[in-house]
């Protein structure tokens, strides 16, 4: 979205700026990138996967611009878990302060096994669309109420994949003669519904059609500890095979000229692989060339106009292929970049003959709009050289765009720069190596003696590297996010690959990349003249929404509207809705799971007969950033050692007190005892696809809902008429015949008009319901339909719970060195440490302490920051504990 709204200031300022300089134009474009700025958000989450049962701890950064400054834009951030299946499990608002949260994702015992997404972004962030927020791939293994260990395998065969699935337990045990239930969906929409028995040795075979489009398979089942176990697979595309697809530097090649052409071959899951390029025009071998693993690779070569141009690919099985060219222009322009020289980027210009009109050309250096660079030339000869000084260039990914004599975009080209901006840092520890249950001092030494500026922020995890799989090149850091992945489309397969532990970077590598997924050719056309963003920044929280003629869709223009708090009834704002019936409240400051109630009256009589309705925040759509991918596949198994280490962690907080047992005594029961929902259940899972079910029948002796429900209802309790989940005691959401409503109105629904109840405490059936699901929720089904609602819902008033602040919570930190020697009597621990919240002083210095497990051997401390000139640190340092 940003790159186009470039664009689109280009077009806009091309039809008014002829016979004015390049100056004005670039005011202009200057203007509009301080009114357009680019936020960008980077995570540190306390270690790259997690246990069921867990918290995935994180601090945020949130920076503007290519100079990464902390942001003052937005003072709020959304940050989300995101399910194997697509489905937000859990979204938490983060307030940010000068750029900087901290907050956390809490694991339920129940979880589902696979490889989950955090994304991270702001409201003003959506302008430029979900390819530029934070997204990080996380492992998340069950050890608690899971304990399968899952083998898969797949067959390719001609009208479907048939996929193998053994299923064992922890301890090796097959997981034989079971009823193995499984659904198969696109999208929302379950196509097939089935099960069957799982073999002597706890195989199942499952074949899927190959007319599914992304089809996701579910498997629910007992386990050997009678405990019900979810998994999902997210199937491979059937269709897809190993390609490879040639990109002209800049978009377009030029008839004899040099020419660079760069090369990208992916497997049927959308990873690189190694290939060999063959190019040849006519008879003649033009060039040869090896992709590197990641399946990127370029050259240059001399094109004529005697030949048409081939090509064909090599892959490492023997496989060939012919593969689709580029067209050979013979007239226009085509652009050669060199920024492998350390000190200065040169960019060459070639023009055909017939383009030589002595006009001027314009190089210009710029960062969405934001310009850095530029210098002017004459249009008089076929090959234009201009250089830049790399030392006036930040670092991360620019733009070369080179502009006609009207200030026309004639080629344009990204490239990484790098310059001598890193860090400079010293970790100071207090000892060489260290016992167990014994304290570590760090000390921070940031900058250098001359820095005006050494203060900034910093977080810092210390994780044993016996109980926590690290690989390195796939996780995603502070530099590979906030420099490289922030300013290029799609997903970027291992960024660690581009970077080293120094901040050095692979520079061929790197321009392979810009080459390949970073290359964007100009199409005119397709960019519309609409600039203003849609999305505004958030400062602080709102409440919102529109009041209307009772009964009717009409707006009720200048209502009095009044909020007011459940926490203090004495406390209340006013404000008046506009003509179309809209209000909203802002600079809003509460936690979350505060409920606020709306009152309103119309402007003539003071009388309530209002509609209110209040405005819910939409999730932004989620888009797959690649494809089904075999590694996803079997996370337990890939972290059987991480598994078998929390299992001996949850098994000693247990014993003192500190965890609750996972028991799914509901879940077993009601999987043997339910009663059906009706047809016309309002539950997205399905009707009876719940953890619990209640029919007529069970509520037909009680004289109201709540005395029915309390006490019968597994893992929920009342509260003040309130059903509270007892997994993190907040009210759950009521559904009534598809209508959220609050949970204290369900003591006004007649019980002789309840149809059903149905119970979702299990995250596989709240995932689907995404942040309204996140305390669970029963499912109420009436006699009559949605029309039961209306019997109850009181005039001009609505109570509504919007989603505030996250409440900070706090990592525990034994203390060996005071009271707690005897408190475990095994420390078994896999993140050591985490702090978020570390800040320098005005001499670039901090310090932190914390103490080792009973675990001996490598622990990794991570420290992740950046100071107030916007420069980056990412330091690794290595403890040993004997």
């Amino acid at each position: 979205m940003m790159r186009k709204l470039l664009t689109a200031v280009f077009i806009l300022l091309c039809t008014t700026t002829q016979g004015q300089d390049i100056q004005q134009f670039l005011d202009k474009l200057q203007d509009y990138s301080l009114q357009n700025p680019q936020e960008k958000v980077y995570l540190h989450t306390d270690k790259p996967s997690y246990s069921a049962g867990e918290n995935i701890f994180f601090k945020s950064y949130t920076t503007i611009g290519i100079t990464n400054l902390f942001s003052s834009l937005s003072g709020i951030l959304y940050a989300e878990l995101i399910s194997p299946a697509n489905n937000v499990v859990q979204r938490v608002t983060i307030s940010t302060p000068m750029g900087i949260g901290i907050g956390d994702f809490t694991l339920s015992d129940t979880i589902t096994e696979g490889v989950y997404r955090i994304r991270a972004y702001t409201n003003w962030m959506k302008n430029a669309g979900s390819d530029y927020f934070f997204d990080k791939k996380v492992p998340i293994y069950n050890g608690r109420t899971d304990n399968v260990i899952t083998h898969t395998t797949y067959e390719k065969r001609t009208n479907d994949v048939l996929y193998k699935i053994n299923l064992n337990s922890v301890t090796g045990l097959p997981i034989s003669k079971k009823r193995i239930s499984y659904t198969i969906t696109e999208g929302d929409k379950v196509v097939e519904k089935k099960s069957q028995t799982s073999s002597e040795n706890g195989s199942i075979e499952i074949p899927i059609n190959n007319k599914y489009v992304n089809p996701i398979l579910k498997l629910r089942f007992e386990n050997i500890d009678k405990n019900i176990v979810n998994k999902i697979v997210k199937t491979i595309d059937p269709k897809k095979q190993p390609a490879t697809t040639l990109f002209p530097e800049g978009g377009k090649l030029l008839k004899d000229k040099i020419n660079t052409i760069a090369a990208k071959s992916i497997n049927s899951q959308g990873l690189g692989i190694s290939s060999k390029i063959l190019l040849k025009q006519g008879s003649d071998t033009i060039g040869v060339f090896q992709t590197n693993e990641l399946g990127m690779g370029a050259i240059s070569v001399f094109l004529n106009s005697g030949a048409p141009l081939e090509a064909e690919a090599e892959y490492a099985d023997g496989t060939k292929s012919v593969l689709q060219v580029p067209r050979i222009h013979e007239t226009g322009f085509s652009i050669l970049v060199n920024n492998l020289n350390d000190n200065k980027l040169f960019a060459q210009l070639n023009a055909s003959a017939d383009q030589l009109d002595n006009s001027d050309v314009y190089f210009v250096v710029h960062h969405l709009a934001e310009v850095l660079f530029v210098s002017k030339s004459k249009l008089n000869k076929e090959e234009l050289v201009f250089t830049v000084e790399k030392s006036k260039l930040p670092d991360g990914v620019v733009t070369i765009s080179i502009l006609d004599s009207k200030f026309q975009p004639i080629i344009e080209r990204p490239v990484f720069c790098l310059g001598q901006r890193n860090l400079n840092s010293r970790v100071l520890l207090n000892k060489s190596s260290y016992r167990t249950r014994e304290k570590v001092e760090v000390n921070l030494d940031m900058g250098e003696g001359d820095d005006s500026l050494l203060m900034g922020a910093y977080s810092a995890s210390v994780i044993d590297l016996g109980k926590v799989k690290f690989p390195e090149r796939a996780e995603a850091h502070i530099l590979s996010s906030l420099l490289l992945s922030n300013d290029l489309k799609g997903y970027i397969e291992n960024p660690n690959y581009y970077f080293n532990q120094e901040g050095n970077v692979k520079s061929v590598d790197l321009d392979y990349l810009m080459l390949t997924q970073g290359w964007r050719n100009i199409e005119w056309e397709s960019v519309g003249l609409e600039v203003l963003p849609k999305f505004k920044p958030e400062k602080s929280l709102k409440i919102s929404g529109y009041t209307k003629k009772i009964g009717r869709s009409k707006p009720e223009p200048n209502a009095k509207v009044q909020l007011i708090s459940t926490r203090n009834y004495l406390d209340f704002i006013d404000t008046t809705s506009n003509e179309e019936g809209y209000f909203e409240f802002d600079n809003l400051l509460f936690p979350d799971s505060v409920k606020f109630i709306i009152s309103a009256r119309d402007a003539v009589k003071g009388k309530n007969n209002i509609d209110i309705t209040y405005e819910y925040d939409k999730e932004f759509p989620i888009d797959e950033k690649v494809g089904a991918l075999e590694s996803d596949w079997d996370i337990n198994r890939q972290y059987l050692d991480n598994l078998k280490s929390s299992k001996e962690f949850f098994a000693e907080l247990e014993r003192m007190g500190l965890k609750e047992k996972a028991i799914l005594i509901d879940e077993v029961v009601v999987t043997r005892k339910q009663s059906k929902a009706p047809d016309y259940s309002s539950n997205l899972n399905g009707p009876g696809n719940a953890d619990q079910i209640l029919g007529a029948d069970d509520l037909s002796t009680c004289p109201t809902l709540e005395m029915c429900l309390a006490g019968r209802l597994m893992g929920v309790y009342f509260q003040n008429g309130v059903p509270y989940n007892t997994r993190g005691n907040q009210p759950m959401q009521i559904v009534l015949d598809g209508m959220y409503i609050e949970s204290e109105n369900i003591s006004m629904i007649n019980t002789a008009d309840v149809e059903s109840i149905e119970v979702l405490r299990n995250v596989n059936y709240t995932s689907i319901y995404g942040s309204n699901g996140a305390n669970g929720l029963i499912v109420i089904t009436s006699k009559r339909g949605s029309s039961a609602l209306n019997n109850y819902v009181p005039k001009g008033i609505l109570t509504v719970q919007p989603q505030g602040f996250q409440v900070i919570k706090n990592f525990y930190k034994p203390a060996y060195d005071v009271d707690e020697a005897n408190k475990y009597n095994s420390d078994l621990r896999s993140t050591i440490h985490w702090e978020p919240a570390i800040v320098t002083n005005e001499q670039g210095k901090a310090s932190f302490d914390f103490f080792t497990s009973d675990s001996k051997g490598k622990y990794l401390l991570i420290i992740e920051g950046i100071d107030l000139k916007g420069r980056l640190l990412r330091k690794e340092v290595e403890l040993v504990v004997e």
